[in-house]
């Protein structure tokens, strides 16, 4: 599998993806307040609001994708497949940041997925801050946050993809 570069739009072999994710490792834990950074408004595909009270208690993935990205394409229904299954009983909910380029692309891209998305009007500032938590470079990518707000996986796509049971797929680092 291999991700995109959001910067470049070149694709990242999945060698360089490992040694991105060392990167992350070793530099995720220092930043924003991540509460803080989460704490707003999201919107379901109903377009119902949802709070970050409403996912108190929750484990949280932040994904990142965008419908030009071919790689997200692959990934995007698997991972629909995998919160389908789970995410009621292992308390998790992910929320889409969009890294479209317009909104009518990014509105028919989240008719494929089940969870809650950052709204349009915030991904400029919210998003970017979303997406540079944990100095990500690539989509698509998750990044596993738990119930007290701490990153305990900063790019979680790889273990999702190849060890989909080992939900929350924590890194030793961060617990």
């Amino acid at each position: 599998s291999s991700g995109i570069n959001e910067s470049t739009g070149t694709i990242i072999p999945t060698k360089m993806k490992t040694l991105t994710l060392l990167t992350l490792l070793s530099v995720a834990a220092a930043g924003p307040d991540v509460k803080s950074l989460l704490d707003t408004t999201y919107t379901d595909g109903a377009g119902k609001n949802v709070t970050l009270s409403d996912l108190s208690g929750k484990y949280i993935g932040l994904y990142f994708s965008a419908s030009w990205c071919g790689g997200c394409r692959k990934f995007t229904p698997q991972l629909v497949k995998l919160y389908n299954k789970i995410h009621e009983d292992k308390k998790w909910e992910i929320i889409w940041v969009t890294h479209d380029h317009n909104e009518p692309d990014a509105d028919k891209y989240f008719k494929e997925m089940p969870w809650i998305r950052l709204p349009w009007a915030q991904i400029a500032d919210r998003g970017k801050s979303m997406f540079k938590l944990t100095n990500q470079q690539f989509i698509p990518s998750v990044t596993m946050i738990d119930p007290s707000y701490k990153v305990i996986n900063p790019e979680a796509s790889l273990d999702i993809e190849y060890e989909p049971d080992d939900f929350p797929w924590a890194k030793r680092c961060y617990v």
